[in-house]
This record gives C-alpha cells, structure tokens and sequence, in this order.
C-alpha cells in the first residue's frame, strides 16, 4: 500500500492539497490533527498559543499502526494530511509532500482564521525558515514540494 505524508505550516493548504491528491489517486483520506484531537495523543495545551503539544514519538507509534489498519482493509493507498506527519518512519511512507506558500498569503490566510499574534508570527516564521522541508529532508524522506497558492488550478496526477 503506498502511503504519502502531506505537511507545511498551518494555513499553507495541506489540507486542500492532500483532500485533492487522495481524491484523485483513490486513496483514503487521513486527517491526523482531528485524530490528534479525538483520540487524545497530545501531551498537553498551550493556552498561549492555542494548540496542542503533541508527543511526536507515541504519534508515529499509532500512525504506525493506524496505517497497517488501514492496508488490511484493502486500501491501495491513503494521505496524511497534518503537519506532523513527516516525523513517521521515512521506510513506511513512500514520500512526503510539503506544501509551501507565500508570506504575504500565509499570513492573511491565518489572521482570517483569528489566530493569536504569537501563533501567526511562530508559523510564518516556521514557513520562513522552511521548517518542514528541512526536518523532512533531516529524516531521509523522499520529498515533493508544491506550492500552496493556487492549488484549485492546479492537476494532480
């Protein structure tokens, strides 16, 4: 079964991205930050910030497991789609997408959402300094990058 990793920063459009890919390729859909959530894999929350601080080693444990699920029900493939996803194993993902997008845009796109000032100004510093690019990269991940402005035109195969 082939397993692809979709990550970036929050607001870059991994979401819409990774909904597409699976999309077109037939593959499931896995949203593991609702997961994160649901099932409570987080250590704690960050009330500054507004978000959870997730144990990334007890994470790639259960994706680990979750993804083995998910190949004996007879998928060909899935997508995860979150900004964690390119801490799994690089042997049980076949590649990682991380999706990009400007500055300029990523911010606007996260004020909309009314996130606080710290938590726009750590993500656009996160896009800036390339952070999931890098640790992907770091983890020996096969990596694709697309970028995240315009991705309604654009044709995924």
């Amino acid at each position: 079964m082939k397993v692809i990793a979709v990550t970036g920063s929050a607001g870059v459009g991994k979401s819409t991205y990774a909904k597409m890919l699976a999309k077109a390729k037939k593959y499931l859909y896995f949203d593991v930050g609702s997961f994160v959530k649901e099932y409570k894999i987080y250590d704690s929350y960050d009330r500054k910030l507004k978000t959870y601080l997730v144990d990334v080693d007890k994470l790639k444990l259960v994706l680990t497991d979750v993804v083995e699920g998910i190949s004996q029900e007879g998928w060909k493939g899935v997508v995860l789609d979150g900004h964690l996803t390119h801490y799994m194993d690089s042997n049980l993902v076949d590649y990682v997408v991380v999706v990009r997008c400007d500055v300029k845009t990523l911010r606007k796109r996260l004020e909309k959402r009314k996130y606080s000032k710290n938590k726009v100004e750590e993500n656009v510093e996160a896009e800036i300094m390339e952070t999931c690019l890098i640790e992907a990269k770091d983890l020996k991940h096969k990596v694709k990058i697309v970028e995240g402005k315009g991705l309604n035109k654009l044709k995924i195969r």
